[in-house]
């Protein structure tokens, strides 16, 4: 949904981010109801081929190869007379993100040797462009040939970026082996991504920050958009420098178990897909009338919603009074951040019509000082007020602090009282 607000008097500025409390969690998979996956949100992969890498086993959706079981999901590498059966599942176009903290709580079996398991992405594009170009993030891979050699197999964790730089192909890798084995229960890998960087994460331990901004990675659009999740286990394969089957020594049935996927909110989170319902604009239930019923005759108006380019905006009127009573409107915008927007406050002289555009607001303008509101509740908060040097000399404001605020419209009007028309 995209909201266009209009003024026909002052101006306002152009700020506002995501209504959600960083790390909260914005969409989740836990794997608890049934025994399939949710076909609203995932998809297979199917059928052999060797999946770009001269893999060895066939996917399938079989319930042998893939189910959801006491809370888990498992995917499970079968071996019948040299051929193997395994699992790939996707979220593509069902539910896509861009940037945003995703980890998943998973259980690897033994590697050795052969299994290659992973957590990782693809551009939400990919069956358009293709692979690079789509980019792809491994979050966790194991099962590496250099594991093999090393006799690390189920302690050396691998990460990489993949993408398509002016025609070539690029990538990024870094690896960390952690102090014992990780088949002995579950662990916890993750990945953080804003607009400038992306790190992963085992445990808690980070495996490699790629930088991923305007000049410290040479075309990197396809870190810049949605991408979708994939889980899956694979056999043989470039990776694990294994490619006949006569040399694949891990013990079959393995079972790869995932407790859960999360991605939570770290400022820049954007969910998509056709799972995802449209949400409302961020903050929208603030929007409305407020004021102090003991202070009457002035107030704020908020207003929650996004620009025609799905910019998050928010903007606030404040009709207010001078030291002489004379009635004064300040006007501004704020980034709101969980519950709590901070207000950037002008006293501008001049008007604009039409589609707000920040970069034509009118001079001169004086600086208003700054409002917060932290929001109890979408009829309740509390409200401080700091003012500038002009509002203090010029209209004689002082400092407010903590002053309980309700909104006009979505309260019984018997808790307004007369004030509110005073």
């Amino acid at each position: 949904m995209s909201l266009l607000f209009r003024t026909l008097s002052l101006v306002c500025l152009l700020a506002g981010t995501a209504n959600t409390a960083f790390g909260e969690v914005l969409w989740s998979e836990e794997f608890d109801t049934g025994t399939a996956l949710d076909s609203a949100v995932w998809s297979y992969d199917l059928g052999a081929g060797g999946w770009g890498n001269q893999e060895l086993q066939e996917y399938t959706n079989n319930p042998e190869n893939v189910r959801i079981e006491d809370g888990n999901l498992v995917i499970t590498v079968q071996e019948t007379g040299g051929s193997f059966t395994s699992a790939r599942v996707r979220t593509e176009d069902k539910l896509t993100f861009k940037y945003g903290t995703i980890e998943a709580r998973i259980k690897i079996p033994d590697l050795a040797n052969g299994l290659w398991p992973a957590f990782w992405t693809l551009g939400n594009d990919f069956s358009r462009v293709g692979w690079p170009y789509c980019g792809e993030l491994d979050v966790m891979e194991m099962g590496s040939s250099s594991a093999i050699s090393a006799n690390v197999i189920n302690r050396r964790v691998g990460s990489a970026a993949h993408w398509d730089n002016q025609g070539q192909w690029s990538s990024y890798s870094r690896r960390l082996d952690t102090a014992s084995d990780l088949d002995d229960g579950f662990h916890i890998f993750s990945m953080d991504w804003t607009p400038t960087r992306i790190t992963t994460y085992i445990d808690g331990n980070q495996i490699w920050t790629f930088h991923i901004e305007s000049g410290s990675c040479a075309d990197c659009s396809e870190f810049h958009q949605p991408h979708f999740i994939i889980l899956n286990m694979a056999v043989g394969g470039t990776y694990t420098g294994i490619l006949n089957s006569n040399e694949i020594t891990a013990t079959t049935p393995a079972e790869m178990q995932i407790d859960y996927v999360r991605i939570m909110d770290n400022g820049f989170t954007e969910l998509g897909g056709s799972s995802i319902p449209e949400l409302p604009v961020p903050g929208q239930e603030y929007s409305g009338s407020w004021f102090n019923a003991d202070q009457s005759g002035h107030g704020f108006a908020l207003l929650f919603g996004e620009t025609p380019s799905e910019t998050p905006l928010t903007v606030a009127y404040w009709y207010i009074y001078d030291d002489q009573g004379k009635p004064i409107f300040l006007v501004g915008t704020g980034t709101l951040v969980g519950n709590r927007v901070e207000i950037a406050l002008t006293s501008p002289v001049g008007m604009v019509y039409g589609d707000f555009d920040p970069s034509t607001m009118p001079d001169p303008h004086n600086d208003g000082g700054t409002a917060v509101f932290e929001f109890i509740d979408q009829d309740n908060a509390i409200f401080s007020y700091t003012p500038s040097e002009f509002t203090m000399t010029t209209w004689g404001h002082t400092a407010v602090d903590s002053l309980p605020m309700v909104k006009l419209f979505g309260i019984p009007v018997s808790e307004v009282g007369n004030s509110a028309a005073e």
